[in-house]
């Protein structure tokens, strides 16, 4: 019965986003996280449908469509890179660099893994597959708030919103699955509690920072991050430059 309230209950709160990103145009300034969260909602309905009608086809239905979201999510990470930093052209091209080189890496390393398992599992899977990812996610989040919060750069209430809210609802997440892959079902049973009361918290935080659009605000002052940037770069060609003449007069007669 609980459980039932706390789905009803994600229904209607992402119901709420999605009617005002409509009435408001936000989905024009976050398109990627409103496809998140349309494909949220969808999963979150059929699944309830299935739960109760169909039940024997609720676990494959859940852990087909959990993979797909966990991609989803990598997509709005990348939103998140790409709005906070769309007025640093330079070092918003190398975090695209740097988010694909870390996501294409995490894949391969758990197809390799998924491809040499002689027990695969679909949802032990899955759940590895998961963590690994979220794990990433969390990660690139962190440091982008780091990242803003040294060089005093403002996200505005609409992006901090929806970082702060995916931040805790992927923090929640490995919590549960690096402490489930210790204690096992039992774990599960308390935390199927735990985990959709974080979740509600996020879209309530969701409801109260996207109810309205909101522009990131100019700084007052000029960031340092791209002048940065540029040193780095700078920086890194010469260290280049010199190790290729290194090797060149090593490899001379």
């Amino acid at each position: 019965m609980l459980s039932s309230l706390f789905w009803v209950t994600g229904l209607v709160l992402e119901s709420v986003l999605l009617v005002r990103a409509l009435q408001g145009n936000l989905q024009k300034y976050y398109s990627l996280f409103y496809l998140y969260l349309i494909s949220v909602f969808l999963r979150s309905a059929s699944l309830f449908v299935i739960y109760h009608l169909w039940p024997n086809f609720y676990s494959p239905a859940y852990w087909f469509t959990q993979f797909l979201i966990v991609l989803l999510g990598c997509a709005l990470v990348w939103e998140v890179y790409k709005v906070a930093l769309a007025q640093y052209l330079g070092a918003a091209r190398m975090a695209r660099n740097v988010l694909a080189f870390l996501f294409i890496l995490a894949i391969t390393r758990i197809f390799v893994k998924a491809w040499n398992s002689p027990n695969w599992i679909p949802g032990r899977t899955t759940l590895e597959t998961e963590r690994d990812l979220r794990i990433v996610q969390l990660a690139l989040l962190i440091g982008l708030v780091g990242l803003f919060a040294s060089y005093a750069i403002p996200l505005g209430r609409n992006l901090k919103g929806i970082i702060y809210g995916y931040g805790l609802f992927i923090a929640s997440s490995v919590a549960h699955l690096t402490i489930r892959d210790y204690l096992g079902d039992s774990f599960q049973r308390a935390w199927q509690y735990i985990q959709p009361t974080c979740y509600l918290v996020v879209l309530v935080m969701w409801c109260a920072t996207l109810w309205s659009y909101a522009p990131i605000p100019q700084p007052t002052n000029e960031p340092q991050l791209e002048a940065d940037y540029e040193s780095l770069v700078a920086a890194t060609r010469r260290k280049l430059h010199s190790a290729r003449s290194y090797i060149l007069k090593a490899m001379r007669p």
